[in-house]
C-alpha cells in the first residue's frame, strides 16, 4: 500500500487554531441529558428535605395565605362544601387539590408543600424539555441548572402556596400546545389539551388567563406547526378546552354569589392614593377601597398619576426582576443571550413562551413588584443566559475549550450563594412562637372560639377562628368588640404591634391591662397569648404615668429589636435607679453583646457590678473601659471604688488623689475622704471636702 504523506503540522495549525473567538458547534454528549435529569432529582429531594425539616410553619408573608385562605378552603372541601364566595381573587384549584392530597397527608400544612414541591419539579422537567429543543441537551442542561441554583425558585418548592401548581400546568400547557419535538405540531387532541391545562392555571391564579391570548396567536401564526387550512378548528379546540373547566365554575360561581373582581385596579389605587401618601393597607382597604369599584374610577381620580405610576413600573419592574429575582449575574448573561439571539435569529421556535412571558410581565405591571410572581417570568432570564453560554458564538476558544463555559459555574455558584442567604433568612423568620403558643393555650380552647390577631397563624394551630384586630387606637373599642363578637382570645405578637403601635406595650407580660391574663409568651419572637374577660377595655394602671408607660413600650421594643442599644440603656438605668441591680445586669450583659467596646457601656457594666458587691467584676469591666478609652477620671474613680471595696485603702487613695475634684458623686467624694484621712493624705483630703462642700454636702 502506499504510505500517506503526513499533513505539514502548519495546515493543521491553520485549520485549528490554538486562539479563536468563535467556535463550531460542541459534538453532542449523552451525559449532558442524564446530568439534567439528575439536577432535577437532586432540587427535589432537597424540597423534599425541607417540607420534612426545618420548614415547620409558615412565614408570616406570602404563605399567610395559606393559612387565612387555602387551609379553611381545602377543609370545606373535604367536607363537600366549596364556597364561591372565597374565590374573589384566586381560582378554587388549589383548595380542591389540597383537600385530595390532604386526604392521604393528614397535615395540611405539609400537604401543601408537597403539592409544590410535585408542580415545580414537573415544571423543571418541562422546561428542561423545551429548552433541549430550542438549545440542545447542553443548553437544556444550563438552562436547568440555572433555575435550580436560583433562590426564588427554590424557596417556593417548598412554600404552602399556589404559585408552583400555576407554574407547573402552565408549563404543560405550554408544551402540549407545541406538539411532538419533531415539530409535526399538536393533534386536535393535544390542543384541547392545552386549552384545558390553561384553564386550570388560569382557576389557580387568574392572571394565568394570559396563556389564551398567547395560545391564540401561536395557533394563528403557525408557530407550532399546525398547518393553515387546520388553525381554525385548532383555535376551536383550545377555546373549548379553556373554557371546559372554566366557564361551569364561572357560571355556578355567578350564580352562588362568587364575583371573580380583578385586583390589577386596586393594586394601582393602593400604590397611588395610599402607599405613596404612607396610608397602610388595612387603612386603604377600609376608607380607599370603596371608592374604587371599576379600573375606570381609579384613572378617573388622577389620570397622569396612574399613567405615570404604570409606566414608571414598566421600567423599575424590569430592573427589579434582573436585580432581584433573575441576580445580577444571570441577568447581565440573559441580556448577551437576547442580543446573540437576535442577531443570529436564533431561539424562534421558542416565540411561543417569549410570547407567554412578555404578556405575564405585563400583567404584573399594575401590582407591587414581588419576587413570588416575578417567578412566572424566570424561565425566561435561564433560556437566555443558557443560550448566551452555549451557543457557538463568542465562545472564546483556546486549543478547542469554550473559556466562555468557565462562566457556568461562577453562575452557579452566585445563585447558590443568595439561595443559600434567602433560605437562612427565610428559616430564621418562621414564626415558630406561635406552635409553642398554640400548644400552651390549646387545652384551654373551647371549639367555637374566636381570637384577634392580625395573622391567622396562632388560630390556625390553636383550633380557633381569627377575628382581624380592630382598626383603632381605642383600648375601650377594643373591649366593646370583643364583647359584641365574643372574642375570648387575643394573640399580639411583632406583627400586630408593626400594624397597632399604639398597643405596642402589649408585647410587654408584664404590662398588666385589666381583662386580660397571660396564658403563654414566647421568646424566640415575642408572643403574648391573652386570655379576655369583661374587664378587658379599661386602662391599665399605669396609664397617664409617663415613665411607666416608657418602660412597658421599651420592654417590648427590646423584644422587637435585639439590636436596640438604646432602649437597653434606657431599661438598664431604670431598674439601676429603682437598686434592681441583678435585672440591670440582664440589660447591661445584652447591651455588651451588641457594643462590646462601648465605654459608657463599660462603665454601667461596673458600676452595676460595685453594686452587686462584686469588686472582681466591676474591675474587669473598668479594665476593659480604660483599654477603650485610657486614662480617663471615670475609670481611675472606679479602680478607687475597687480597692477601698477589697479593703486596700492605700491602693484606693493612690487611685483617688489624682481625681479628688473631678467626682460630682457626694458618696464617693465621702468614701474618698475616709480613704485620704486613713493615708494622711491631707491636701487630697482638702481638695475632696473643697469639692463636697461645692455640691452642699457635709464636711
Amino acid at each position: 500500500m502506499p504510505r500517506t504523506t503526513p499533513e505539514p503540522r502548519a495546515s493543521r495549525a491553520a485549520r485549528r487554531p490554538v486562539v479563536a473567538l468563535h467556535a463550531e458547534p460542541l459534538r453532542e454528549q449523552p451525559w449532558w441529558g442524564w446530568a439534567a435529569f439528575a439536577v432535577i432529582a437532586a432540587y427535589t429531594v432537597g424540597a423534599l428535605a425541607m417540607v420534612f425539616g426545618p420548614h415547620t410553619v409558615g412565614d408570616m408573608f406570602t404563605e399567610t395565605d395559606f393559612y387565612g385562605s387555602y387551609g379553611p378552603g381545602a377543609r370545606l372541601v373535604q367536607q363537600g362544601l366549596l364556597d364561591p364566595t372565597r374565590y374573589g381573587v384566586q381560582g378554587p384549584l388549589f383548595d380542591v387539590v389540597l383537600a385530595a392530597v390532604g386526604f392521604v397527608v393528614r397535615d395540611l400544612f405539609v400537604a401543601a408543600q408537597l403539592v409544590s414541591v410535585a408542580a415545580m419539579a414537573g415544571m423543571l422537567l418541562v422546561w428542561r424539555s423545551l429548552f433541549n429543543r430550542w438549545m440542545g441537551p447542553l443548553g437544556a442542561l444550563v438552562g436547568v441548572s440555572l433555575l435550580v441554583a436560583n433562590p426564588w425558585c427554590w424557596r417556593f418548592a417548598w412554600s404552602a402556596t399556589t404559585d408552583a401548581l400555576s407554574l407547573g400546568l402552565q408549563a404543560a400547557s405550554l408544551v402540549v400546545l407545541l406538539g411532538s419535538r419533531n415539530a409535526s405540531g399538536p393533534t386536535l387532541r393535544r390542543t384541547a389539551l392545552a386549552g384545558l391545562l390553561a384553564g386550570l392555571s388560569f382557576l389557580t391564579r387568574y392572571n394565568f388567563v394570559v396563556l389564551v391570548p398567547a395560545a391564540l396567536a401561536t395557533i394563528a401564526l403557525g408557530w407550532n406547526a399546525v398547518p393553515r387550512e387546520a388553525r381554525v378548528r385548532h383555535l376551536l379546540a383550545f377555546a373549548l378546552g379553556f373554557a371546559a373547566p372554566v366557564a361551569p365554575w364561572m357560571a355556578w360561581s355567578a350564580a352562588h354569589g362568587g364575583l371573580q373582581r380583578g385586583q390589577l385596579h386596586m393594586n394601582v389605587a393602593y400604590e397611588v392614593f395610599a402607599k405613596a401618601q404612607g396610608i397602610p393597607l388595612d387603612v386603604f382597604q377600609r376608607d380607599l377601597e370603596p371608592q374604587f369599584p371599576n379600573a375606570w374610577s381609579v384613572l378617573a381620580r388622577d389620570p397622569v398619576a396612574v399613567v405615570t405610576h404604570m409606566i414608571r413600573n414598566v421600567f423599575a419592574h424590569l430592573v427589579l426582576d434582573g436585580r432581584l429575582v433573575a441576580g445580577v449575574p444571570l441577568a447581565l448573561a440573559a441580556v448577551l443571550g437576547a442580543i446573540l439571539a437576535v442577531r443570529d435569529r436564533a431561539l424562534a421556535a421558542a416565540r411561543p413562551a417569549l410570547l407567554v412571558w412578555a404578556l405575564l410581565f405585563v400583567s404584573l405591571v399594575p401590582a407591587p413588584h414581588s419576587e413570588r410572581y416575578s417567578l412566572a417570568v424566570l424561565p425566561a432570564w435561564a433560556m437566555l443566559a443558557g443560550h448566551a453560554l452555549t451557543a457557538p458564538r463568542f465562545a472564546f476558544v483556546w486549543r478547542s475549550a469554550w473559556l466562555k463555559l468557565a462562566l457556568v459555574p461562577l453562575l452557579l455558584v452566585a445563585g447558590l450563594r443568595e439561595t443559600r442567604a434567602v433560605t437562612l433568612r427565610t428559616l430564621d423568620q418562621l414564626p415558630v412562637e406561635v406552635l409553642e403558643a398554640a400548644e400552651r393555650v390549646r387545652p384551654l380552647v373551647r371549639p367555637g372560639e374566636r381570637v384577634f390577631a392580625r395573622k391567622p397563624h396562632f388560630a390556625w394551630y390553636a383550633g380557633l377562628t381569627p377575628v382581624a384586630l380592630p382598626l383603632t387606637e381605642d383600648l375601650g373599642e377594643w373591649g366593646r368588640l370583643a364583647q359584641q363578637e365574643d372574642v375570648r382570645w387575643l394573640y399580639f405578637s411583632w406583627p400586630e404591634a408593626q400594624l397597632r403601635n399604639a398597643f405596642e406595650w402589649l408585647l410587654d407580660s408584664t404590662s398588666a391591662a385589666p381583662g386580660l391574663t397571660v396564658r403563654a409568651a414566647t421568646s424566640h419572637w415575642p408572643a403574648v397569648v391573652y386570655e379576655i374577660d369583661t374587664r378587658f377595655g379599661d386602662p391599665p394602671a399605669w396609664a397617664g404615668n409617663d415613665t411607666l408607660e416608657a418602660v412597658h413600650r421599651a420592654r417590648a421594643r427590646a423584644q422587637l429589636n435585639p439590636k436596640d442599644a438604646e432602649t437597653r440603656v434606657f431599661l438598664a438605668m431604670h431598674e439601676f435607679s429603682l437598686g434592681r441591680h441583678e435585672v440591670a445586669q440582664r440589660w447591661i450583659d445584652e447591651l455588651l453583646t451588641i457594643g462590646p467596646r462601648d465605654p459608657d457601656v463599660l462603665l454601667l457594666a461596673a458600676e452595676n457590678r460595685l453594686q452587686l458587691r462584686d469588686p472582681a467584676g466591676a474591675l474587669s469591666y473598668y479594665e476593659r473601659a480604660d483599654r477603650v478609652r485610657p486614662g480617663t477620671a471615670e475609670v481611675r474613680i472606679g479602680f478607687g471604688w475597687v480597692a477601698a471595696m477589697q479593703g486596700d485603702e492605700v491602693k484606693a487613695a493612690r487611685f483617688w488623689a489624682p481625681v479628688a475634684d473631678a467626682s460630682s458623686d457626694p458618696v464617693t467624694l465621702q468614701r474618698m475622704m475616709i480613704a485620704f484621712a486613713r493615708t494622711q493624705d491631707a491636701t487630697a483630703y482638702a481638695v475632696a471636702q473643697r469639692k463636697l462642700a461645692e455640691l452642699g454636702g457635709a464636711r
